[in-house]
């Protein structure tokens, strides 16, 4: 029996969708290995370089499994053509990473992407959480003026610990979205609560709290309440709004303005630095080589002990696009995240649209947006995210 059952497995035919979710998993263990202080015993150059080979294997599916047409084919090689570009010119590989993944999700559910990404992220933040506390990775704890001592607990640093809550809140979300209840977004304000303690990650707390709010709304709507299937239906314009907002904050950015110091202060000098790197780096179609000096990990925190004026780091991943991934790779971007939520509406997605604009709020402040460890959401803009697009999409 054993021997037939292994016969059978052998002899099953490989399709794209196993092809892609292998490449996932494995992208996104490496991705979120690298936010974690195990990195404090290797050296994170060869995870990228083995990355490079979950790229690999979304290009064999994309030319070999998915079968497009010619000027599908076309199209798809000049935007991973873009992406190269930017790697090539940024240094960042997550571009290219993210690009990938979007482009080789055809014929995928995105449903079950988001389990893998649940299932696998939550097994190691919790493996993580729990090894930082038996001390065998460093537990990093900043103590800032005012704020107390903000704790890590296995991961890089105390905001990555509150967006990877965040992002995993966010799945959740969209899985049991038929299914939530109360007890859901009791338990979403705990966890809530918990980010404010330990992390004191203020921003990511009151991020978590919208997605509450806004998943009361959308529940509403789904439940055929007109006012909340007007208001969700409106989620959408906010990805244009505060993108635009981003940068022309950051382009008229004056220290001496009193709403500009205003909003600087709210935002944790994000704001200033955007404009540092602005008025640094410059903006070009395919990006800059940006050199940042952050106090995530060991040698950040050492860094913040021993000289914190160093400090120099771009927060919002919308500047990050403009400065370090080009004109380019932000306007490809965009129309993805509006595109996706744009579909979500017409398609009465309130799930989808309910993540997509709390995204759209925590890339604000976070530099989240292309790092598959933290957000899965852009790869539904070519997956089977819709019961009418299945049998297209598997033909």
């Amino acid at each position: 029996m054993m021997r037939s059952y292994v016969k059978r497995l052998i002899n099953a035919p490989i399709t794209g969708e196993q092809v892609y979710l292998v490449a996932f998993s494995f992208m996104l263990f490496i991705s979120f290995l690298m936010t974690t202080t195990f990195t404090d015993y290797f050296h994170t150059r060869p995870l990228q370089l083995i990355s490079y080979a979950g790229v690999g294997l979304l290009v064999l599916k994309i030319y070999l499994f998915d079968h497009h047409d010619a000027t599908k084919l076309i199209v798809i090689t000049l935007l991973l053509g873009v992406a190269f570009l930017s790697w090539r010119k940024s240094q960042s590989y997550l571009i290219l990473d993210m690009m990938a993944l979007i482009l080789g999700a055809k014929g995928v559910y995105f449903r079950k992407i988001i389990k893998w990404y649940y299932q696998i992220g939550l097994i190691m933040l919790i493996a993580v959480i729990l090894y930082s506390l038996m001390g065998v990775i460093t537990n990093l704890a900043y103590v800032v003026q005012d704020r107390g001592i903000r704790y890590a607990l296995g991961i890089v640093y105390p905001t990555d610990l509150a967006s990877h809550v965040l992002y995993l809140m966010a799945a959740k979300s969209y899985l049991d979205f038929k299914k939530l209840c109360w007890k859901h977004y009791v338990f979403f304000l705990v966890m809530a609560l918990l980010m404010w303690q330990v992390a004191n990650a203020r921003l990511s707390t009151i991020t978590a709290i919208i997605l509450v709010v806004c998943l009361i709304i959308a529940k509403k709507a789904q439940n055929g309440n007109r006012f909340a299937q007007q208001t969700a239906s409106l989620y959408w314009i906010f990805t244009p709004i505060l993108i635009f907002v981003d940068i022309m904050a950051t382009l008229n950015y004056d220290p001496m303005n009193q709403l500009f110091i205003k909003a600087n202060s709210i935002f944790s000098n994000r704001l200033a630095l955007s404009s540092e790197a602005l008025q640094k780096y410059g903006v070009n179609l395919w990006g800059n080589h940006v050199i940042e000096h952050g106090w995530g990990g060991a040698k950040g925190l050492k860094m913040a002990d021993i000289n914190a004026l160093k400090y120099f780091y771009i927060d919002s991943s919308y500047i990050r696009l403009l400065i370090i991934y080009g004109v380019v790779a932000l306007i490809l971007i965009t129309v993805i995240m509006m595109y996706i939520s744009l579909r979500a509406t017409v398609e009465h997605d309130y799930a989808l649209v309910t993540v997509m604009l709390v995204v759209t709020l925590s890339c604000l402040i976070e530099q989240h947006l292309l790092d598959i460890s933290f957000n899965p959401f852009l790869l539904a803009a070519f997956t089977i995210t819709w019961p009418r697009k299945k049998e297209s999409l598997n033909a």
